[in-house]
C-alpha cells in the first residue's frame, strides 16, 4: 500500500471536470462496442464508473505512466490519469491513451492492485488497455494482442523482469486459455 503523503496532487478543477468528461464520452464509446458488450467490458467500465462516483478518477501531472491505481493502507483507493504539462498549463492525452491507460488500471483495481502484480496481471491489464483503446478508435485488433510490433507477452516480460509468476491467475471477465491465446504468454 501507499501512504497519504505519496499522494499525487491533483489537476485543478477545471481540468479534473474536462477529464472526467472525456472519460464518460470514453466509457459511452466502450459501451457501443463488442468489448464493453462483454463480461469482461462490462466489468472494467463498471469499476471505472465507481471512481468517477466516488470522486476518485483524479488527473494530474504528478505520475509517470498514463494512469495509475493506487490503494493505501486504510483502504483508500484512487485511479490517477496523467495530465499533460506545457509551460504552465495542464492538457489532456488522446482519448486512446486515456482508454488504454484506464482500462488498464482497472484490471488491477479489480485484483486488489499489490505492488507487484504478476506478469499474468500485467499481460491482462495491457490486453484489456489495447481493447478499450480499440474500441474508442473503431480499429480491428488481431487475435494475437500487440505492442510494439511484439506479443503483449514479450512486451510485459521484457517491461517487467522481476515480476513473479502466477499459475493460478485468472482474467478478468475471461478464461486462462483465453489470456494465453490473445497476449501469447506460455
Amino acid at each position: 500500500g501507499y501512504r497519504r503523503s505519496r499522494r499525487p496532487a491533483p489537476a485543478p478543477a477545471d481540468v479534473q471536470q474536462q477529464g472526467i468528461e472525456l472519460v464518460r464520452g470514453i466509457l459511452a464509446k466502450v459501451a457501443a462496442s463488442d468489448f464493453g458488450q462483454s463480461r469482461r467490458g462490462k466489468a472494467l467500465s463498471e469499476t471505472i464508473h465507481r471512481f468517477i462516483e466516488r470522486g476518485r478518477l483524479i488527473f494530474t501531472a504528478g505520475i509517470g505512466s498514463q494512469a495509475l491505481y493506487r490503494r493505501e493502507f486504510l483502504g483508500y483507493e484512487a485511479l490517477y490519469v496523467k495530465a499533460l504539462t506545457m509551460g504552465s498549463r495542464l492538457f489532456h492525452q488522446e482519448s486512446e491513451l486515456i482508454a488504454e491507460g484506464i482500462f488498464h488500471e482497472a484490471v488491477h483495481a479489480i485484483r486488489g492492485g499489490s505492488e507487484k502484480a504478476s506478469i499474468e496481471e500485467e499481460c491482462d491489464g495491457f490486453a484489456a488497455g489495447l481493447c478499450a483503446g480499440a474500441a474508442v478508435t473503431g480499429a480491428k485488433l488481431p487475435d494475437l494482442l500487440l505492442i510494439d510490433g511484439k506479443p503483449v507477452a514479450d512486451f510485459v516480460q521484457k517491461a517487467y523482469p522481476s515480476n513473479p509468476r502466477n499459475a493460478a491467475y485468472q482474467p478478468v471477465g475471461e478464461t486462462r486459455d483465453w489470456l494465453l491465446r490473445r497476449t501469447g504468454l506460455k
